[in-house]
Protein backbone atom coordinates (compact mmCIF):
# COMPACT_ATOMS: atom_id res chain seq x y z
CA UNK A 1 0.00 0.00 0.00
CA UNK A 2 1.18 3.53 -0.71
CA UNK A 3 2.45 5.61 2.19
CA UNK A 4 -0.04 8.29 1.19
CA UNK A 5 -3.45 7.83 -0.43
CA UNK A 6 -6.41 10.13 -0.79
CA UNK A 7 -9.13 7.54 -0.34
CA UNK A 8 -12.19 9.83 -0.50
CA UNK A 9 -12.30 13.55 -1.25
CA UNK A 10 -15.86 14.84 -1.30
CA UNK A 11 -17.06 18.45 -1.14
CA UNK A 12 -20.71 19.23 -1.72
CA UNK A 13 -24.25 18.49 -0.69
CA UNK A 14 -24.54 15.39 1.51
CA UNK A 15 -27.64 13.36 0.70
CA UNK A 16 -28.52 9.73 1.33
CA UNK A 17 -27.53 8.63 -2.21
CA UNK A 18 -24.22 10.52 -1.83
CA UNK A 19 -23.59 8.83 1.53
CA UNK A 20 -24.30 5.41 -0.05
CA UNK A 21 -21.87 6.16 -2.90
CA UNK A 22 -19.10 7.38 -0.55
CA UNK A 23 -19.50 4.38 1.74
CA UNK A 24 -19.43 1.97 -1.20
CA UNK A 25 -16.19 3.51 -2.52
CA UNK A 26 -14.68 3.38 0.96
CA UNK A 27 -15.70 -0.25 1.44
CA UNK A 28 -14.07 -1.23 -1.87
CA UNK A 29 -10.86 0.62 -0.97
CA UNK A 30 -10.69 -0.97 2.47
CA UNK A 31 -11.37 -4.45 1.09
CA UNK A 32 -8.63 -4.05 -1.54
CA UNK A 33 -6.01 -2.42 0.69
CA UNK A 34 -6.49 -3.36 4.35
CA UNK A 35 -6.18 -6.96 5.50
CA UNK A 36 -7.14 -6.36 9.12
CA UNK A 37 -10.94 -6.74 9.44
CA UNK A 38 -11.04 -4.79 12.71
CA UNK A 39 -9.34 -1.78 11.11
CA UNK A 40 -11.71 -1.96 8.12
CA UNK A 41 -14.65 -2.03 10.52
CA UNK A 42 -13.33 0.92 12.55
CA UNK A 43 -12.63 3.10 9.51
CA UNK A 44 -16.04 2.29 8.05
CA UNK A 45 -17.76 2.95 11.38
CA UNK A 46 -16.04 6.33 11.69
CA UNK A 47 -17.09 7.22 8.15
CA UNK A 48 -20.71 6.33 8.90
CA UNK A 49 -20.69 8.44 12.09
CA UNK A 50 -19.06 11.41 10.36
CA UNK A 51 -21.40 11.36 7.38
CA UNK A 52 -24.40 10.95 9.67
CA UNK A 53 -23.18 13.92 11.71
CA UNK A 54 -22.90 16.11 8.62
CA UNK A 55 -26.25 14.92 7.26
CA UNK A 56 -28.20 15.40 10.50
CA UNK A 57 -26.42 18.33 12.13
CA UNK A 58 -25.56 20.78 9.37
CA UNK A 59 -27.58 23.87 10.22
CA UNK A 60 -27.49 25.38 6.74
CA UNK A 61 -28.15 22.93 3.93
CA UNK A 62 -29.84 24.94 1.16
CA UNK A 63 -27.55 24.19 -1.79
CA UNK A 64 -28.60 27.50 -3.40
CA UNK A 65 -27.35 29.50 -0.42
CA UNK A 66 -24.17 31.51 -1.09
CA UNK A 67 -22.65 30.42 2.23
CA UNK A 68 -23.16 26.73 1.44
CA UNK A 69 -21.49 27.27 -1.93
CA UNK A 70 -18.56 29.05 -0.27
CA UNK A 71 -18.35 26.61 2.69
CA UNK A 72 -19.65 23.27 1.37
CA UNK A 73 -19.85 20.19 3.55
CA UNK A 74 -16.70 18.10 3.19
CA UNK A 75 -15.70 14.53 3.88
CA UNK A 76 -12.13 13.43 3.24
CA UNK A 77 -10.41 10.17 4.09
CA UNK A 78 -6.64 9.95 3.69
CA UNK A 79 -4.15 7.24 4.50
CA UNK A 80 -0.75 8.51 5.65
CA UNK A 81 1.94 6.01 6.72
CA UNK A 82 0.08 3.97 9.34
CA UNK A 83 -2.85 6.30 10.03
CA UNK A 84 -6.23 6.98 8.50
CA UNK A 85 -7.10 10.67 8.69
CA UNK A 86 -10.77 11.57 8.39
CA UNK A 87 -11.61 15.23 7.86
CA UNK A 88 -15.11 16.64 7.97
CA UNK A 89 -16.58 20.09 7.68
CA UNK A 90 -20.03 21.60 7.77
CA UNK A 91 -21.86 24.77 8.67
CA UNK A 92 -23.44 24.97 12.11
CA UNK A 93 -25.36 27.66 13.91
CA UNK A 94 -23.31 29.83 16.25
CA UNK A 95 -25.82 29.05 18.99
CA UNK A 96 -24.74 25.38 18.75
CA UNK A 97 -20.97 25.87 18.70
CA UNK A 98 -20.47 26.19 22.45
CA UNK A 99 -22.32 22.93 23.10
CA UNK A 100 -20.16 21.10 20.55
CA UNK A 101 -16.96 22.65 21.92
CA UNK A 102 -17.88 21.60 25.45
CA UNK A 103 -18.69 18.04 24.37
CA UNK A 104 -15.49 17.63 22.35
CA UNK A 105 -13.34 19.23 25.05
CA UNK A 106 -14.86 16.89 27.65
CA UNK A 107 -14.29 13.84 25.43
CA UNK A 108 -10.68 14.84 24.75
CA UNK A 109 -9.96 14.98 28.49
CA UNK A 110 -11.21 11.45 29.18
CA UNK A 111 -9.12 8.31 29.35
CA UNK A 112 -10.16 5.34 27.18
CA UNK A 113 -11.89 3.63 30.12
CA UNK A 114 -13.84 6.81 30.88
CA UNK A 115 -14.94 7.14 27.24
CA UNK A 116 -16.14 3.53 27.34
CA UNK A 117 -18.10 4.21 30.54
CA UNK A 118 -19.61 7.40 29.08
CA UNK A 119 -20.65 5.37 26.03
CA UNK A 120 -22.37 2.75 28.21
CA UNK A 121 -24.07 5.42 30.33
CA UNK A 122 -25.21 7.31 27.24
CA UNK A 123 -26.62 4.13 25.69
CA UNK A 124 -28.75 3.40 28.73
CA UNK A 125 -29.95 7.03 29.02
CA UNK A 126 -30.25 7.88 25.31
CA UNK A 127 -33.17 9.92 24.09
CA UNK A 128 -33.75 10.62 20.41
CA UNK A 129 -33.39 14.32 19.55
CA UNK A 130 -35.42 16.37 17.06
CA UNK A 131 -32.73 15.69 14.45
CA UNK A 132 -32.93 11.93 14.99
CA UNK A 133 -29.76 11.44 16.99
CA UNK A 134 -29.17 10.12 20.47
CA UNK A 135 -25.99 12.14 21.12
CA UNK A 136 -23.72 9.14 20.73
CA UNK A 137 -21.90 10.06 17.50
CA UNK A 138 -18.99 11.98 18.98
CA UNK A 139 -18.64 9.47 21.80
CA UNK A 140 -18.47 6.61 19.27
CA UNK A 141 -15.81 8.53 17.34
CA UNK A 142 -13.69 9.03 20.47
CA UNK A 143 -14.20 5.40 21.49
CA UNK A 144 -13.25 4.09 18.04
CA UNK A 145 -10.16 6.22 17.41
CA UNK A 146 -8.78 6.18 20.96
CA UNK A 147 -7.21 9.52 19.95
CA UNK A 148 -8.02 13.15 20.64
CA UNK A 149 -10.54 14.64 18.23
CA UNK A 150 -9.09 17.71 16.53
CA UNK A 151 -11.61 20.45 15.81
CA UNK A 152 -11.91 24.08 14.86
CA UNK A 153 -14.65 26.61 14.23
CA UNK A 154 -14.33 29.37 11.65
CA UNK A 155 -16.87 32.09 12.26
CA UNK A 156 -18.60 32.89 8.96
CA UNK A 157 -20.98 35.60 10.16
CA UNK A 158 -23.15 36.43 13.19
CA UNK A 159 -25.37 33.37 12.55
CA UNK A 160 -23.07 30.59 11.35
CA UNK A 161 -19.65 28.99 11.73
CA UNK A 162 -17.82 26.32 9.78
CA UNK A 163 -17.09 23.31 11.97
CA UNK A 164 -14.02 21.33 10.91
CA UNK A 165 -13.03 18.08 12.58
CA UNK A 166 -10.22 15.56 12.11
CA UNK A 167 -10.11 12.01 13.40
CA UNK A 168 -6.96 9.89 13.39
CA UNK A 169 -7.04 6.12 13.43
CA UNK A 170 -3.70 4.34 13.67
CA UNK A 171 -3.64 0.87 12.12
CA UNK A 172 -0.72 -0.45 14.20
Amino acid sequence: MNKYDVVINFNGNISLPVIDDILHKLKVYLHNNINDKLIRKRVYSLAVECLDNIFKHSDLTDINNKLVNKYPPKFIVEFFHDTFLIHTGNIISNENTEKVIQKLTQLNKLADTEVNQLYKDSLSNAEISEKGGAGLGLIVMAKTTRQKIHFDFERINHNFSYFAMQLNLKIN
